[in-house]
C-alpha cells in the first residue's frame, strides 16, 4: 500500500513495504533513489535490530543464537498504517512469530514520515513491549540520486561536513561487509569535504564516527545545489554506492550501531552503539533532509 503526502509544492510517496519513504519531489526534481535493480533495488530501508551484516549472520541474545539476515527483520516486510495525514504517515511493525525466530523480544517499531515545504523527516521509535530489557541497533539506509540533475556527474558532488575535526573514517571490508580493526583509517575528508569518486568505494562503504557535528550536505560543487542531511540523534554515519562503480546514487546511512566487526562476538549487547531500553520505555531517533 502506498500513500502520497505533501506540503506546498513538495510531494513524497511512502509504502507499507518496509515502512519506507520511496519518493520526494520538489520543483520537479526527484531526490530519492529510484531503486533500479541493475544497481540496487532498495531505496530507503530501516535497519533493525542490526545495522548491515551481523557477525556470522547471527546474534546471541540471552545466551541463545538466532539467525539474522543482513539489515535485520524490518526490511521488505509489511508495516501497518496507524495514522495518515496530508503531510505525514505513521507505520508500525510489531513482533510476531516470524520476527521472534530472529529477534526473541516483544517490540513495537513505528516509522514516522513527514514533509515540509523544503524537505522531509524520518523518525524511528522503538518501544519495548516485553517484560525484560531489550537491546537493538537501528539505522536508516536512504539512497539519493547523484547526480540530481541532467548534465551532471557523480564526481561533480561532494559531502560537505559542518565540522569533521577528529572524526574517524574507515571502509568496511568488501568480503563480508564487516568492520575490522586491521582496516587503515581513510584520509578522504579534506577541509571538511569528501569529494565523491567511485574509487573510494571500491572496498565497500565508508563509515564515519566521532563527528563533532552530525550534519552533512550532499551538494554539487559547481552550483551549490543539493540536500542538507541532519542526523543529530545517531552515533555514526555510513556512505555507500555499489563497489562496481557507475551507479547514479549514494546512500547516506545514519546508524545507532555498526556493521559486525571481525573483532567482536555475536552477542547483541556487545555491539558498538547498540541501545538498551527497559520494559515500557521507548527510544526515538530521526534524520531530516532539506533541499538547498
Amino acid at each position: 500500500m502506498e500513500f502520497i503526502i505533501s506540503k506546498g509544492e513538495t510531494v513524497a510517496k511512502c509504502t507499507t513495504r518496509g515502512g519506507e519513504l520511496i519518493s520526494f519531489v520538489k520543483d520537479k526534481t526527484e531526490y530519492v533513489w529510484y531503486g533500479r535493480p541493475e544497481y540496487w533495488s532498495g531505496q530507503a530501508p530501516c535497519l533493525f535490530p542490526v545495522v548491515c551484516r551481523a557477525k556470522e549472520d547471527r546474534i546471541i541474545a540471552d545466551g541463545v543464537s538466532y539467525p539474522m539476515k543482513k539489515h535485520g527483520i524490518a526490511r521488505k516486510v509489511e508495516f501497518t498504517p496507524v495514522e495518515v495525514r496530508p503531510d505525514g504517515v505513521v507505520m508500525r511493525l510489531c513482533d510476531s512469530e516470524e520476527t521472534r525466530r530472529s529477534y526473541p523480544y516483544a517490540f513495537q517499531l513505528d516509522i514516522i514520515h513527514s514533509v515540509t515545504e523544503t524537505g522531509f523527516r524520518t523518525e524511528y521509535k522503538v518501544t519495548n513491549t516485553d517484560t525484560c530489557p531489550i537491546t537493538f541497533c537501528i539505522g536508516g539506509h536512504p539512497g539519493f540520486n547523484c547526480p540530481m540533475l541532467p548534465g551532471e556527474s557523480f564526481e561533480d558532488y561532494s559531502l560537505v561536513f559542518d565540522n569533521a575535526e577528529g572524526a574517524s573514517v574507515h571502509n568496511t571490508e568488501q568480503e563480508g561487509g564487516y568492520m575490522s580493526p586491521d582496516m587503515p583509517e581513510l584520509d578522504v575528508i579534506k577541509n571538511n569535504e569528501l569529494a565523491l569518486n567511485y574509487k573510494d568505494f571500491e572496498l565497500d562503504a565508508i563509515v564515519v564516527e566521532n563527528l563533532p557535528v552530525r550534519k552533512v550536505n550532499l551538494v554539487n560543487r559547481n552550483t551549490g545545489h543539493g540536500i542538507r542531511f541532519e542526523f543529530d540523534s545517531f552515533d555514526a554515519i555510513g556512505f555507500w554506492t555499489p563497489v562496481e562503480g557507475g551507479a547514479p546514487f549514494i546512500c547516506l546511512e545514519p546508524w545507532n550501531g555498526l556493521p559486525g566487526s571481525t573483532a567482536e562476538t555475536p552477542e547483541l549487547e556487545n555491539k558498538k552503539y547498540a541501545k538498551t531500553i527497559e520494559a515500557g520505555e521507548s527510544f526515538v531517533t530521526a534524520y531530516t533532509v532539506t533541499v538547498i
